[in-house]
């Protein structure tokens, strides 16, 4: 991005430089400066990105916005009145003046995975770009969007956590095509009812220019209500009535398969991953490689080659063949029902380590609850939790009759575990980032 496009984005005044230098990258993290980027000082609520503007400089950076007037004759000095809204238009500007098609996604859950299946998808025939992570907010969007060299397509997660936040970042986006996985109860204790998240997600819409496509999970029980007729809307899962239905469907324990008819022909797809969850990806993955003109053979030779980011479902093997499903990037309802899918599949035994999901609110003791009703209809053998709102999943586990042992930190858990492990169990671990069950996993494959 040239540093006048940039002037010209933010309505800012050059202190020092020169208007025709082309910015190739852009950090607000002095530690991830490369030679010659543009380092965006933020001020959060701990520190102010400001006071690193020199460390900025020695670590590499040419340039830089600031709401501060500074003297750097050498550098490309910008001056602006907010440098996190300075941010937002550098990206708005460059999507918008860019020829590249923007796929969005959003979903209670499975934002991450369904991002990286469609980007196996469309890298297929288009260079591509995607969200690192999960940079889905208000500032990892802009910075994903400030990556763009000269990529074909861009694939951005959108995340959120009330009413109005992908309103803003779909009209910095301004997706092409969307896709929504799934409503559930992620964050239903700040929207209130799975209604508002429904309206939240549906926000996603509101950068759409009049060609926009949704793609959706019509499975769903929320979304199989949506029904826009300024757009088009395609519909995927097993039921009659989507535009793309998975048939036969088998769930193997570490891979799934099934069969897709499209335009008068069957095709069998393989997915190298378990859980029906990513039968779903797969679908809403070729529905938008097929919006984009990828053929379908191409698009499911995309989801072979899928590959899961780290954590989210990673299955390790650790001493004496004991298997680790290792779910500890997050948890809401549904990822944790998923996650017990998968678990349930194992003819060893089945042990699941599950803390508490967060940010619930009101509905925090029925949905850990319900959890636990979940817990013994898969018929899982051993249970151990850790946090407080689950000694609620112990409570109805109890109720119905299983034993389940509760436990006030991963110290007393891991040391439990210790003398529970024995040759080829099958473990899942799953709760909310915030409960570190990150530190269990370690500590299991460490384990002499």
């Amino acid at each position: 991005m040239l540093i006048k496009e940039i002037i010209e984005a933010t309505n800012g005044k050059l202190l020092s430089g020169r208007l025709e230098d082309d910015i190739q990258g852009f950090t607000q993290d002095t530690r991830t400066i490369q030679k010659g980027d543009m380092y965006i000082p933020i001020i959060g609520e701990n520190a102010d990105g400001h006071d690193f503007i020199e460390q900025a400089f020695l670590s590499g950076a040419s340039s830089v916005i600031t709401s501060r007037v500074i003297d750097y004759a050498d550098k490309n000095v910008i001056l602006v009145d907010d440098t996190l809204k300075a941010m937002t238009d550098m990206a708005a500007y460059l999507r918008s003046h860019r020829d590249v098609k923007v796929v969005g996604i959003t979903g209670s859950v499975g934002k991450t995975s369904t991002k990286d299946m469609i980007y196996s998808v469309v890298s297929m025939k288009y260079k591509t770009l995607k969200t690192l992570g999960n940079y889905n907010n208000h500032i990892g969007l802009p910075l994903t969007i400030l990556r763009y060299q000269d990529e074909e397509v861009m694939i951005l997660e959108m995340g959120m956590n009330h009413l109005g936040e992908i309103q803003h970042l779909t009209h910095i986006a301004k997706p092409d095509i969307a896709a929504i996985t799934n409503v559930g109860t992620a964050h239903i204790g700040e929207l209130g009812s799975r209604e508002n998240i429904l309206k939240a997600k549906l926000e996603i819409v509101d950068g759409f220019n009049k060609d926009g496509i949704l793609v959706i999970n019509d499975d769903n029980d929320m979304l199989h209500t949506v029904q826009l007729n300024d757009y088009h809307i395609v519909r995927v899962g097993q039921n009659q009535n989507c535009d793309l239905k998975a048939t036969h469907v088998q769930l193997g324990l570490e891979e799934s398969d099934f069969d897709i008819d499209y335009q008068g022909q069957t095709y069998h797809v393989h997915v190298p991953v378990s859980g029906e969850h990513f039968i779903y990806n797969a679908l809403i993955a070729i529905a938008i490689g097929l919006s984009l003109n990828i053929e379908m053979e191409l698009c499911i030779e995309g989801i072979e080659h899928f590959e899961l980011t780290k954590n989210r479902m990673d299955i390790i093997e650790i001493k004496d063949h004991v298997k680790v499903i290792d779910g500890t990037y997050n948890a809401n309802l549904d990822s944790m029902k998923s996650s017990l899918d998968v678990l349930s599949q194992y003819k060893n035994r089945k042990i699941a380590v599950l803390g508490d999901m967060l940010e619930l609110g009101s509905y925090e003791k029925k949905l850990h609850e319900e959890v636990g009703e979940y817990v013994v209809e898969k018929g899982i053998d051993e249970l151990l939790c850790v946090g407080e709102a689950s000694q609620y999943i112990v409570d109805k586990v109890h109720e119905l009759g299983m034993e389940a042992y509760h436990f006030e930190d991963n110290v007393s858990l891991n040391e439990y575990l210790d003398e529970l492990l024995e040759k080829d169990d099958v473990v899942l671990i799953k709760g909310s980032n915030g409960m570190h069950l990150k530190e269990v996993v370690e500590y299991l494959k460490e384990r002499k």
